[in-house]
């Protein structure tokens, strides 16, 4: 009675191609430029207190306009908000490379132009999940997201692979400007999308209308279990890997003294673990459910976490570096156990009409903890060792996620793919 879902037939979806294009072009750029950017805020202060609150200001943003823009957007043409976004972002890169190139960059430049890029990517992020959901027939978005991811995630693994090289040829400062360029490129291919006209809230927004319109939001997230446990632990998952996404150029040169070569094993097996296990995901979640799945990732992934924070002990090289790919993999592994069932699940049961609102608050409850983690991070790491760090909030992860067992809201995990929470759209007033 249904028609087969493969990933062959995402295949013949022609707006699919163009965003699947633009999301693998962009992802490029962007690994390629996190070696650069990276390497050059390091090598420019020497400081991994620096790199952490550059981490925590990164949240910043979407912790103050996520909610704004959720409102926002839903007047406005999704695919237009993110290429124009994906032009600014792009733009404000190639600044940051072309001053880096001359001399002129300065630590204030990070600063501006990482809450700058931060604003646009609050207004991008929930029309782009919006924007995959009008393009994408329902029943095709468990394939669509898990080849999406598998193929941007080897994007990225190949600009992981070849970023030595293209630092080498043209520079830090060349490989910066790259990615600015890929935001361009992306920007164009999105523009050139023909999606079906969006029904746009075409009420003027006051500030009354939109405390109106973010009361929705909330009262369908609070009034949904699942929203609402999922919004919690994204912050606190977001929080315990703060330490992760904020130290892990200083953890791989000082504490395990590997050189830019630990950081190209960190980042390609990470990424090439991601891309086998978004390809399986699907095929696994549906023999043990959502839930099941997702809990079970949690815990390896966290598992993965600790065992990092003890390589350090490690007397060869040769062993640090076997040590650090197999822990990367086996985060990398399991993150996509914790994410394509989480994405799947949000996207089937949210109400389309409140989608972009929902999508806002849940990012914000979430992002809210990076500040919060960068800025703790920042302020004991002069005084705990990072191996001490990633040991502990390993042990943080894997707690969190055995306390789901218990959680009887993920249960609608487990519903099949293909089913829709009416109860949560008959109890929301369309905008």
């Amino acid at each position: 009675m249904n028609k087969k879902v493969t990933f062959r037939s995402m295949l013949k979806n022609k707006h699919f191609i163009k965003l699947f294009l633009a999301g693998v072009i962009s992802r490029f750029g962007d690994s390629v430029d996190m070696i650069a950017y990276g390497f050059m805020v390091y090598k420019m202060t020497g400081s991994a207190v620096l790199m952490a609150t550059l981490y925590a200001v990164n949240g910043i943003p979407s912790l103050l306009f996520s909610m704004v823009a959720g409102v926002v957007v839903t007047r406005w043409p999704k695919k237009t908000v993110i290429w124009i976004c994906d032009f600014m972002r792009g733009l404000f890169v190639l600044i940051t490379g072309i001053l880096f190139v001359i001399g002129h960059l300065a630590v204030w430049h990070l600063y501006l132009f990482t809450i700058l890029n931060s604003t646009f990517e609050a207004f991008r992020s929930p029309s782009a999940s919006a924007l995959i959901v009008q393009l994408i027939p329902e029943e095709e978005i468990a394939h669509a997201t898990s080849l999406n991811t598998s193929a941007s995630t080897f994007s990225e693994l190949i600009g992981y692979a070849v970023a030595a090289l293209i630092i080498g040829v043209i520079g830090v400062g060349g490989a910066i400007i790259l990615d600015g360029v890929t935001f361009l490129i992306s920007g164009t291919i999105i523009a050139s999308i023909a999606a079906e006209k969006e029904v746009l809230v075409k009420t003027k927004l006051t500030i009354k209308k939109y405390f109106e319109e973010l009361k929705e939001g909330m009262v369908y997230v609070i009034k949904s279990p699942l929203m609402l446990t999922l919004s919690i632990f994204i912050g606190s998952l977001m929080l315990m890997l703060a330490p992760f996404n904020a130290l892990q150029m200083p953890y791989i040169l000082e504490t395990l003294n590997l050189g830019t070569n630990g950081i190209s094993v960190l980042s390609i097996c990470f990424m090439l673990a991601m891309v086998v296990s978004s390809l399986i995901v699907p095929g696994i979640t549906e023999k043990i459910g959502g839930r099941t799945t997702f809990i079970a990732g949690g815990v390896f992934m966290g598992l993965g976490y600790l065992l990092m924070g003890y390589l350090h002990v490690l007397e060869f090289e040769m062993a640090k570096f076997i040590g650090l790919g197999f822990v990367a993999a086996l985060m990398g592994f399991n993150l996509m156990f914790i994410q394509v069932p989480m994405t799947i699940t949000l996207m089937k049961k949210v109400d389309r009409t409140l989608m972009t609102r929902v999508f806002s608050l849940i990012s914000v409850l979430g992002l809210s903890a990076v500040p919060i983690g960068g800025g703790l991070v920042g302020a004991i790491v002069n005084y705990v060792s990072i191996s001490t760090i990633f040991a502990y909030a390993g042990v943080g992860v894997i707690l969190i996620f055995i306390t789901q067992l218990f959680n009887k809201s993920l249960k609608e995990m487990d519903g099949k793919q293909s089913e829709v929470v009416t109860e949560l759209e008959a109890s929301s007033v369309p905008s």
